[in-house]
């Protein structure tokens, strides 16, 4: 069915006030952040971003949410085929990597949310940016008892080893960040290698 020009038109829009809004609240912190500033990034007028977006909350959860749905498709599609957990884990690690080198104003947002949700702070997020972290720790977690239970990893707790290995890919990344030129590849394999075989020099 052929989709009218209006429709396509309002889709236009939405996609370019969600990216407008990924970059303000990757600049600045929720509450400091303004619909007239999304608004004006976005070169749109506050009653047409209105009538996509009710509220200030509603657009910085479709934001997430948008980064969520990308990321679950590019992680199911990196991940067909694969079956050994560390080159699943190597995979995920990519997909996230490509995905903020793409977009970097969505780290910011991705590790704040992460630390209010692993840490169990009040969020006025609820539910619908829980269930994001929630379902992307499971399926790394699910990977890392995996190795474990192949003897691949060292049997430490998975939560831990959880935390371990976004904090590997966040710190990874950061570095990236600043070194723009650098291979999506160096940048996992620094995250892995660190993950596998630690910092420390071996004897």
């Amino acid at each position: 069915m052929k989709v009218s020009r209006r429709v396509l038109e309002r889709q236009q829009r939405r996609s370019i006030l969600l990216e407008a809004a990924a970059r303000i609240f990757g600049r600045k912190p929720f509450d400091e952040a303004t619909m007239q500033e999304v608004a004006a990034e976005a070169e749109i007028g506050m009653q047409g971003l209105y009538e996509h977006f009710p509220s200030k909350q509603e657009l910085y959860e479709q934001v997430m949410e948008s980064r969520a749905e990308v990321f679950r498709t590019r992680a199911e599609e990196a991940l067909a085929g694969i079956s050994r957990p560390l080159e699943q884990i190597r995979a995920l690690a990519e997909v996230y990597t490509r995905q903020f080198r793409e977009q970097p104003m969505l780290l910011p947002m991705f590790i704040r949310d992460r630390v209010h949700h692993d840490w169990g702070f009040q969020s006025r997020f609820g539910e619908r940016i829980r269930r994001i972290y929630e379902e992307e720790s499971l399926r790394l977690r699910g990977f890392l008892e995996a190795a474990i239970a192949q003897e691949q990893l060292r049997p430490l707790d998975p939560g831990f080893l959880t935390q371990l290995c976004l904090g590997a890919l966040e710190a990874s990344l950061h570095y990236s960040h600043r070194h723009p030129e650098e291979a999506v590849g160096t940048c996992v394999d620094r995250a892995m290698d660190c993950l596998i075989c630690g910092v420390g020099v071996q004897s």
